[in-house]
């Protein structure tokens, strides 16, 4: 989404609004860091931040230079090397019991994970920043901050589907943004949330209630000090969604084309991508010719920056475990040196890229074996759930045993119809055909299958297509897209990421092996 990259001017904003300290030469540095190096040459903005920290007077510099260097590493997608910086501040933060830095790095910690979507962890990191932000001194810093929050925690409830939640959510963040006063762009900052409300409202299919909001959206926009901001090209996309939305094709279009000069002007990555997924979706209905023109944008887009990603990442890598230089009086040692490190790292890379294609094959065999041994035993379920059943807890049963098993009777009934390849399924709906209660079906799936309702789904598709895989040697022919598509999944990265948590390796390499299995049976 969108606003993921408004967290970093986010960021940018709180280390300004710090109070400067006595350390003219920190300041400088930092401040060239933050607002030119940050975009222009990260890998020296990389290095700034371990000089930074090195210079620091006090606790709060170090700090600052930490989250400055997980800002860095985050914005080229090394999330992990950013929650090891952000701890590192974390452990010098809780010395002098600063409420206002704990709550920011718990908010920005709870931001990488989610982002990771390890959304366990990040919602623990959410709630410490909730509970730590209540003691901060300084009212305006409270509101300010917990007007921030209140985006995370509508990520979160958008995630979960619980839109009217990420709604009220992000309503109590604009009262809040009120509150904070001068301190902060308000008309700004209502203007992201209001935005995101419209949104909300039009995933709900309040079209009605989703223009309002927009519109408030705009205006707030327009009279704040950022009103030339690539957030007005969201809103023009929003708008003309909505008017999609309602059939009012003519005022769509309008809109849409606005969104895409801003798009083009600003350059903005996440905006292009989702003006060009728009434009693709409307012109699917509208003509066939603009659709896969757009189409083909989105995929180049995608490709250019996953591309321009790499180089940078892998470049701050080499950067983040580079020793530093050392000074060497006789230049044909140092050239052996450097050669020497050469070969390691591409004999280590070798070695890693053979042991690596290795595991992931250990992972596919014994994924095929335990499926094998499942799909031998699945007549048996029945006689396992009576056996699961009789194993009673001490506690309170949450329901009948009877009810129970009729639920996971019911469940393998439908199983047997493949239900679950119904893109539009949901756990009302199956509770809906078992004719039960849809927290009673939650509550099963959860005991029997240690698992939520939607990963339960998940998991029955990927076994469905990788039976197909393996019984039908022209599904080892199609797309990624084409399988996704088959089994259920209304995305290709989805069904990419569900596909190897389940079984261990990506579809691509699965399908590599599989095919290798069967020439050698031939």
């Amino acid at each position: 989404m969108h606003l993921k990259s408004f967290f970093i001017f986010t960021i940018l904003t709180i280390f300004n609004s710090f109070t400067y300290s006595q350390n003219s030469k920190y300041d400088k540095v930092f401040s060239e860091t933050a607002q030119v190096l940050l975009s222009s040459n990260p890998k020296k903005a990389l290095h700034n931040t371990d000089y930074l920290y090195k210079i620091s007077q006090n606790n709060l510099e170090r700090i600052k230079a930490c989250m400055l260097k997980a800002t860095i590493l985050r914005q080229y997608g090394l999330r992990n090397e950013a929650i090891s910086s952000l701890k590192r501040a974390d452990s010098l933060v809780l010395i002098d019991q600063n409420y206002t830095m704990q709550a920011r790095i718990n908010g920005f910690l709870s931001t990488l994970y989610r982002e990771n979507e390890i959304y366990s962890i990040g919602k623990i990191h959410l709630q410490k920043a909730v509970a730590v932000s209540r003691k901060i001194k300084d009212k305006n810093e409270m509101y300010k901050f917990q007007g921030n929050l209140s985006q995370e925690l509508a990520y979160y409830e958008m995630y979960a589907l619980n839109y009217s939640k990420a709604i009220s959510n992000l309503k109590a963040g604009n009262q809040l943004f009120k509150k904070a006063g001068a301190s902060i762009d308000v008309n700004f900052q209502t203007a992201v949330n209001d935005e995101m409300i419209a949104k909300n409202f039009l995933l709900l299919n309040k079209t009605d209630s989703s223009l309002t909001y927009y519109q408030k959206a705009y205006k707030e926009l327009e009279a704040s000090q950022s009103s030339q901001s690539p957030l007005k090209g969201f809103i023009y996309n929003g708008f003309a969604s909505v008017y999609t939305a309602i059939g009012d094709y003519p005022k769509a279009l309008l809109n849409y084309q606005k969104a895409e000069e801003i798009a083009e002007a600003s350059n903005f990555f996440t905006l292009k991508q989702e003006v060009y997924t728009s434009l693709m979706e409307f012109y699917k209905k509208t003509d066939n010719q603009k659709y896969i023109e757009y189409n083909e944008r989105n995929v180049k887009l995608t490709k250019d920056d996953e591309y321009n990603r790499k180089i940078i990442a892998d470049d701050l890598i080499k950067t983040l475990h580079k020793k530093q230089s050392i000074n060497q009086s006789n230049y044909k040692k140092s050239t052996y040196i450097i050669i020497g490190i050469c070969i390691c790292i591409v004999l280590l890379t070798i070695g890693i890229y053979f042991y690596r294609r290795k595991q992931d094959y250990k992972k596919f065999k014994n994924f095929i074996d335990k499926n094998a041994a499942a799909t031998l035993n699945e007549e048996n379920d029945q006689e396992v759930l009576k056996a699961v059943t009789a194993k009673k807890d001490t506690s309170r049963e949450y329901m009948s045993e009877a009810t129970e098993n009729s639920i996971l009777n019911g469940l393998q009934e439908l199983k047997k119809s493949h239900y679950y390849l119904n893109k539009d399924i949901s756990l009302n709906s199956v509770a809906a055909e078992l004719n039960i209660n849809q927290r009673y079906l939650s509550y099963v799936i959860n005991k029997h299958k240690a698992k939520d309702f939607a990963s339960y789904i998940n998991e029955l598709r990927i076994n469905y297509i990788i039976d197909r895989l393996k019984n039908d040697e022209n599904y080892l022919k199609y797309k990624i897209s084409y399988l996704a598509d088959q089994c259920g999944f209304s995305s290709h990265s989805r069904f990419t990421i569900t596909f190897k948590k389940v079984t261990g390796v990506s579809p691509m390499n699965f399908i590599t092996y599989l095919q290798k299995e069967n020439e050698e049976k031939k």
